[in-house]
């Protein structure tokens, strides 16, 4: 028995710029099932056909929140749960964060590859992706430096064109060797490392 395709529109609550929109439809777009996502940044929500035959709605709002972000009508934990998750968050070992005065000498004179991760408090991508980062840098170990940089707090992303967040920058000799953008592939960012 043929199902007709469902069109579903789902209401995304912390979504804080239009960078979220590919990012979401990516994530969403690679289910086997999934026939079109289209996200409407100014009213907040993905527009989802798919065949429930072969990709349920529950599969759909896990890659939603996979990346980072929340579906307005479901619960989540509340506020006092978050303060815990983020101060155990913080106990574990992050890469470390550079200021602007840090970068020309600690990426552009650096004497091996140094990826740096460009990166914003309040993205939920970045906060989906900076686990993954630490497990590049422990990965790597010797071979290339990782370092964070928030762009609230900083100025060194404008003159690198950072357009959309969580970007990662691999740098050799100074210069932008490899470019990643919205939720970046960890395992093409240790081989550009390693290579």
């Amino acid at each position: 028995m043929n199902m007709k395709p469902v069109e579903k529109t789902i209401p995304i609550t912390r979504m804080d710029c239009p960078t979220c929109i590919p990012v979401l439809e990516r994530e969403v777009g690679r289910l086997e099932g999934v026939d079109e996502v289209r996200g409407n940044y100014m009213a907040k929500n993905l527009r989802v056909t798919y065949d429930p035959e072969r990709v349920q709605l529950a599969e759909i709002e896990a890659a939603i929140e996979r990346v980072g972000y929340q579906i307005a009508y479901k619960r989540y934990p509340g506020v006092f749960s978050k303060f815990k998750e983020l101060f155990r968050r913080e106990e574990s070992e992050e890469a470390p964060s550079l200021t602007d005065a840090d970068f020309p000498g600690k990426v552009l004179h650096a004497s091996r590859a140094v990826a740096v991760l460009f990166s914003s408090p309040t993205c939920p991508t970045c906060r989906v992706f900076k686990p993954r980062f630490r497990e590049i840098a422990g990965r790597v170990g010797e071979k290339a430096d990782l370092y964070e940089m928030d762009i609230v707090s900083t100025e060194t992303w404008r003159k690198f064109d950072i357009l959309s967040i969580p970007t990662v920058l691999v740098f050799r000799a100074g210069e932008v060797a490899e470019r990643f953008t919205a939720l970046p592939d960890s395992d093409e960012i240790e081989r550009a490392l390693r290579s």
